[in-house]
């Protein structure tokens, strides 16, 4: 089976990019609008079925860039909420010198590093799933201005851009004989390779602004996809109906009548 119609098979397949965009920020707003944990621990299950059966994502990436993100964080926030809570009535569980593991710690320390994981997870699976073709289709099908269309495109088009030059930064300083194997001579580079990147970024950035100028692409000439989409009366439906679901379920949630535990009350302190 040829090149092309893998790509039309693996296209039909995905949503149509604004539905992608439009459930993650519906996501995004439940993991930081509802205060249970239920919530981002939901999110995050279903971001990992999604990376699983995603046709355009691979889940050992995807599963490399949560923990690489995830980890670190788990063990700040583990520690400092975890073992040194300030609060002076906290409920103690285990207690070893000035070090303290208390309810009301181990459930902020929870909370914020479910919310924090609900949100690499999302992000990291949309990113690796996206180009900025899909961006800009998505964000102009959702009447967004070229402009703004165009920048988030740029973001994620310059990605790969980035990580080439870099590559091609730490080769070129290796054919000139830097040990750049170690860790320290990569940081002594890493000022110079960083100038150069922004530097390049920034005409990259030029050159494509004056190529979109000489095409005409203007907020008021039609909205031309770049790619072809899959799309449907469903899509349609969850497009105009998940906003309205989020709003509904975060003014439940703060009227106090979506009946959700707090990590406190997972925990066991109340």
């Amino acid at each position: 089976m040829s090149d092309a119609v893998l790509e039309r098979e693996r296209t039909r397949r995905r949503w149509h990019p604004a539905t992608e965009i439009i459930i993650l920020v519906c996501a995004l707003l439940l993991v930081f609008g509802v205060p249970s944990p239920l919530v981002p621990l939901v999110i995050i299950a279903l971001a990992l079925g999604a990376a699983v059966v995603s046709p355009a994502v691979r889940f050992s990436s995807w599963m490399i860039g949560v923990g690489v993100l995830c980890l670190p964080t788990l063990i700040v926030v583990g520690v400092v909420q975890g073992l040194f809570y300030p609060g002076a009535e906290a409920h103690v569980l285990w207690e070893l010198g000035p070090a303290r593991l208390t309810v009301e710690g181990l459930s902020i320390a929870v909370q914020i590093w479910l919310r924090v994981s609900a949100l690499v997870s999302l992000c990291a699976l949309f990113g690796l799933g996206a180009d900025s073709a899909r961006m800009f289709d998505g964000l102009r099908a959702l009447r967004m201005p070229v402009s703004v269309a165009y920048v988030c495109a740029s973001a994620i088009g310059l990605i790969p851009l980035l990580r080439t030059r870099t590559r091609q930064a730490i080769e070129s300083r290796a054919a000139c004989g830097w040990p750049v194997d170690r860790w320290s001579v990569r940081i002594r580079l890493l000022p110079a390779i960083v100038a150069g990147l922004f530097t390049s970024v920034l005409i990259e950035v030029e050159q494509r602004h004056e190529v979109l100028q000489q095409r005409g692409l203007e907020d008021s000439g039609p909205r031309v996809s770049l790619q072809d989409h899959n799309d449907d009366g469903v899509q349609k439906i969850i497009r105009r109906g998940a906003p309205v679901l989020t709003l509904l379920l975060i003014a439940a949630s703060v009227a106090g009548v979506l009946p959700l535990p707090d990590a406190a009350g997972l925990i066991g302190g109340e």
